[in-house]
């Protein structure tokens, strides 16, 4: 055996015996985002009912630091989008506070619903060398029943490796889990399902450096049995194919923000107006964009929104966006509520190419948010507006 053949051999046994300590830490004050974007199939009874995607972003800000645990607040963001949309709608939020421990494990009072995945990844105290595989528990809270339902299975998680990206050390780690309930004559109620079947298998890379979580992938699939025994079955399924992105923010100051509006408001258009407000910035079209009762974009409204476009892509290119409608007190609350949605999906469908933001939604508040009374012409026109969210907090 030549010298260079024995000395690769004393690397890679020298590799595979490194023991690393994996852990959960986020620092006091900053914000971690969790971007998870899932590809999804519904079938009954394995026909396929409807193809769509569904994304979640996870805002959690460590408001406390302990020991051994981060107390965190924040907010979970439900964004779906058919299968012949352009841009997600923003479909709900849940708020939530809770603490995650060292070790992964969630802390979450009984009152909030998210986060509905916990626990996930979770880790040994001790060190852990590639190769190793350990065994934790998570949790699943179901929420679309008549009351929620927690779902306690055991996760099994091997370290296949650990290398580095960038100057980061990074753990690869797979993990799988299976559901496998029998509901039937526990005394639940009556829109449970009489069995839930399922399993999820992923891969995670774990920034060992910084304590946090980077990528994940994972392939989900779940199904609901429905139907009292002797009597024909439905079964529910959800199969979904999920990417998740983390990133870590350090906290923004009013000063920041206000800085960041003026430098954005020398660029802008005539017409356009920058503010703040606790998520960050907010960029202000009035009803310039449209024609009356139309949400279809103007032709001399596109060169305003290819001057914010440009700017959202050289200044802000990995923020989240969310573009929002709204209308004057005019016409019945449907019917705004309506405009209101299909005028902001008009601007984030323009914007998204040209802005280069895959964190881009929209959402219709209708007549629900004015900034002036609806009284005269003046505040009507006012509230008339699209509003595009630069998400810093």
């Amino acid at each position: 055996m030549n010298k260079l053949i024995l000395t690769m051999l004393l690397l890679l046994t020298h590799v595979s015996s490194y023991a690393v300590s994996l852990a959960w830490e986020i620092p006091k004050d900053e914000r971690v985002e969790i971007t998870r974007t899932a590809a999804v199939k519904f079938l009954v009874n394995n026909r396929m009912q409807k193809i769509y995607q569904e994304r979640n972003i996870i805002d959690l800000t460590c408001y406390e630091k302990k020991a051994e645990a981060s107390s965190v607040r924040g907010r979970f963001s439900v964004y779906e989008r058919g299968s012949v949309n352009e841009v997600f709608n923003l479909r709900e939020q849940y708020p939530s506070e809770f603490e995650i421990d060292r070790q992964g494990r969630f802390i979450v009072p009984k009152k909030y619903l998210m986060p509905n995945l916990r626990n996930l990844p979770a880790f040994p105290k001790k060190d852990v060398a590639a190769g190793e595989s350990w065994t934790e528990k998570a949790d699943l809270v179901l929420y679309a029943f008549s009351i929620p339902f927690k779902l306690t299975f055991p996760v099994e998680y091997t370290l296949k490796e650990i290398g580095k990206k960038d100057t980061a050390d990074v753990a690869v780690i797979q993990y799988r889990f299976v559901v496998d309930m029998d509901l039937a004559g526990g005394g639940y109620p009556a829109d449970f399902p009489r069995k839930i079947i399922g399993k999820d298998e992923g891969v995670i890379n774990w920034n060992i450096s910084e304590n946090c979580p980077m990528t994940m992938k994972e392939k989900y699939r779940m199904a609901f049995l429905f139907g009292d025994a002797g009597k024909q079955v439905r079964v529910n399924e959800f199969q979904m194919l999920i990417d998740t992105v983390m990133k870590m923010y350090k906290p923004v100051t009013k000063e920041e923000r206000e800085l960041a509006r003026k430098e954005l408001k020398k660029e802008i258009p005539d017409g356009v107006d920058v503010d703040t407000d606790r998520r960050g910035l907010v960029i202000r079209i009035g009803d310039v964009l449209f024609d009356f009762d139309s949400a279809g974009l103007r032709g001399d409204s596109r060169e305003k929104l290819d001057r914010v476009a440009d700017l959202l892509k050289r200044k802000y290119p990995d923020r989240e966006l969310i573009v929002e409608g709204h209308t004057d007190s005019i016409g019945g609350r449907d019917y705004n509520r309506r405009l209101s949605v299909d005028r902001a999906r008009s601007v984030a469908e323009y914007l998204k190419g040209r802005a280069g933001a895959d964190k881009l939604s929209y959402r219709g508040f209708g007549a629900d948010r004015p900034i002036a009374g609806n009284d005269t012409k003046e505040e009507r026109r006012k509230n008339r507006r699209v509003e595009i969210i630069i998400k810093l907090q």
